[in-house]
């Protein structure tokens, strides 16, 4: 081998036209404008991904002459792969379209009886479901608690979504590889990041993400997209924008092609207590400890002194002093102790120096156990604790077998209903209705996992379609839906006789994908909760001034009368089926309800509403740490 000559540039100089064009390659990357036909040259040439590699993916790029011809070949081949690719669809389709059928049917034939019941499931092929209040059962997906480091990088990563434009450049017709326009729209966004980090710590990043290329620092990029997501599932009325560009990407970016362009992979796995404590005899054995019961408990201060409150609190502090103390482990002598999860330069470097003392059970590892399963009881709290609450309502103030002069009864076509119920087969169907509802709650975080593995499932792909309500990623959702199935066989269970549909829509046109099944179970706190608040808050109001109590008396008799018109309508018309197709299946239920929130402006109660603080069922659309 030849010596280098005495010609060669210094090093220093090779440095900067290194750094030089690294910083090119990115101003490059972020100022692609994809309108222009010339953007596939601006990424390396790869033959495999010029080709579409599924039929979808041909008709976004077919011209019109090749469509009628390739269409025309169809007729005559019976055995070609697009033609394979069509039956399958349209059999999915039409089986599903079937068993709707077939439930609606039996539905209809069930009205002519006194009461129009359906029977439960049977239990066949439905696995036990978790109780959501024994942590032993839940910690596989209770997610961590974030340090102040990631939230330092969940920060910068919310900078970075919000000014991208993912989804509105992938998720339309248009020419050229769609797998190249991916791609380039995932590297812009690290591109972003980067920036953004180097702009935050400029001396621990500037030499890894300007020196070294997006597969070099996948470690990190990984790492990020992760805390984004775990933050999410913590925090459901949060990133409520970006967090579907962020799914959307990651499950673009699990694609073959996609992550061969990239040369790394995005997604990696939620970190949960469990996948902090599995390795660890003593965080299992701490898991099954009663003191951790105390430790995590929720302290109600509803109808308790300052006293009590105080001796609870110093409770749970001296449970978790005592764990410390019977679980914490020390580093070996000499080794320094692990850092926070979320460390900019670990995280650089390609992960932790010495991966043995991962599986260490620190003081701080034990404070972020404790706090991980306080957040889930407290997710449960604000989630269900609205259910429960309409849940007693609904028994103590509603007779199923007398109506009494509050009935429950709905007829198909008056006030908007698209059902017809007696007063006991309604009480019937919101009760069954609200604890479904209850149910799922109760398992969100088990059901936002399986969610976010049918999303990235790299087997899976998904269509674009539109629903009706614009293009959707119609995607089957396999995981989901046997978790649904599960939650709804436990509640059929309970209740015996099943009123209205079973059905449950997932990967069609009415609930294209996990994505918006789980967006939709979010929305039933913020449904619930602020009617909760409106009539807990009502007898308050109404003893807050005189002038209040007139107004109340004059036009509605009385608090107790108004309070009751609320619960009564709303049992009624929250539940009649309608804002669809008059639908009484699991999903319909839930859309009945947005549509009586939708028109809570025209009742005659609404003024009682603004009263006591109402402002919307919505909640806010702002960013996890601007709110």
């Amino acid at each position: 081998l030849a010596l280098p000559t005495c010609t060669a540039e210094p090093w220093s100089l090779h440095r900067a036209n290194m750094a030089a064009t690294t910083k090119q390659r990115l101003s490059d990357m972020l100022d692609a404008d994809l309108s222009k036909a010339d953007v596939q040259d601006m990424m390396e040439d790869d033959p495999t991904a010029s080709k579409p590699s599924t039929f979808s993916d041909w008709l976004q790029v077919a011209s019109i002459e090749d469509m009628k011809a390739s269409l025309k070949s169809l007729l005559d081949v019976g055995n070609g792969q697009a033609l394979e690719q069509m039956k399958i669809v349209l059999e999915e389709d039409r089986a599903h379209q079937d068993w709707v059928e077939n439930q609606e049917k039996a539905w209809k034939e069930s009205k002519d009886k006194d009461e129009p019941m359906l029977p439960a499931s049977k239990k066949e092929d439905v696995e036990p479901l978790m109780d959501a209040q024994n942590v032993q059962s839940q910690v596989k997906y209770i997610p961590l608690r974030l340090t102040a480091e990631e939230r330092g990088l969940l920060g910068i990563l919310e900078g970075a979504l919000y000014v991208s434009e993912y989804t509105d450049q992938v998720d339309v017709y248009h020419t050229g590889s769609k797998a190249k326009r991916m791609a380039l729209q995932i590297q812009q966004v690290c591109a972003i990041l980067a920036g953004l980090v180097v702009a935050n710590n400029f001396d621990v990043a500037r030499r890894p993400l300007m020196e070294r290329s997006f597969a070099d620092n996948h470690y990190f990029f990984r790492m990020v997209f992760e805390i984004g997501r775990r933050y999410k599932i913590l925090n459901p009325d949060k990133l409520r924008g970006s967090y579907g560009k962020l799914i959307h990407m990651l499950q673009d970016s699990v694609k073959g092609e996609v992550e061969r362009q990239l040369d790394f992979n995005c997604v990696g796995s939620v970190k949960t207590v469990w996948s902090v404590a599995k390795g660890n005899p003593k965080a299992l054995a701490m898991l099954q400890d009663p003191l951790l019961t105390i430790a995590t408990k929720e302290i109600y201060t509803d109808g308790k002194s300052r006293a009590e409150v105080a001796l609870e609190s110093k409770d749970k502090a001296e449970a978790l002093v005592e764990l410390k103390r019977k679980y914490a482990e020390k580093p070996p002598d000499g080794a320094a102790a692990p850092k926070a999860a979320g460390d900019l330069g670990e995280a650089l470097r390609g992960g932790p120096k010495r991966p043995e003392l991962e599986g260490l059970l620190t003081e701080e590892r034990i404070e972020t156990i404790v706090a991980s399963i306080s957040d889930y009881f407290a997710f449960l709290r604000f989630n269900r604790e609205p259910v429960d609450r309409m849940i007693g309502f609904l028994r103590h103030y509603f007779n199923p077998k007398d109506p009494g002069k509050w009935g429950l009864d709905i007829y198909n076509g008056r006030g908007g209903s698209c059902l017809s119920h007696s007063h006991k087969t309604q009480y019937t169907f919101v009760l069954q209705s609200l604890l479904l509802w209850r149910e799922i709650m109760g398992n969100m975080f088990y059901l936002w996992q399986m969610t976010e593995e049918d999303l990235l499932d790299e087997n899976s792909t998904y269509r674009l379609c539109d629903t009706g309500q614009g293009l959707n990623r119609v995607q089957h959702a396999p995981r989901v839906s046997r978790a649904m199935h599960q939650i709804l066989h436990k509640v059929q269970s309970e209740v015996g006789n099943w009123v209205g549909l079973s059905v449950v829509h997932l990967g069609d046109r009415d609930v294209p994908n996990a994505l918006v099944f789980i967006d939709k179970y979010t929305q039933v706190p913020r449904i619930l909760g602020p009617l909760v608040r409106t009539l807990d808050k009502l007898p308050e109001v109404y003893a807050s001034s005189p002038a209040i109590k007139d107004y109340i008396d004059s036009e509605f008799r009385g608090v107790e009368v108004v309070r009751m018109a609320i619960m009564q309508d709303f049992f009624r018309h929250g539940f009649d089926g309608s804002g669809d197709d008059g639908g009484s299946c699991v999903d319909g239920r839930l859309t009945s309800c947005w549509n009586w929130c939708s028109q809570i402006e025209k009742k005659a109660y609404f003024p009682c509403f603004l009263l006591t603080g109402f402002t919307g069922f919505d909640g806010g659309f702002s960013t996890g740490l601007g709110s």
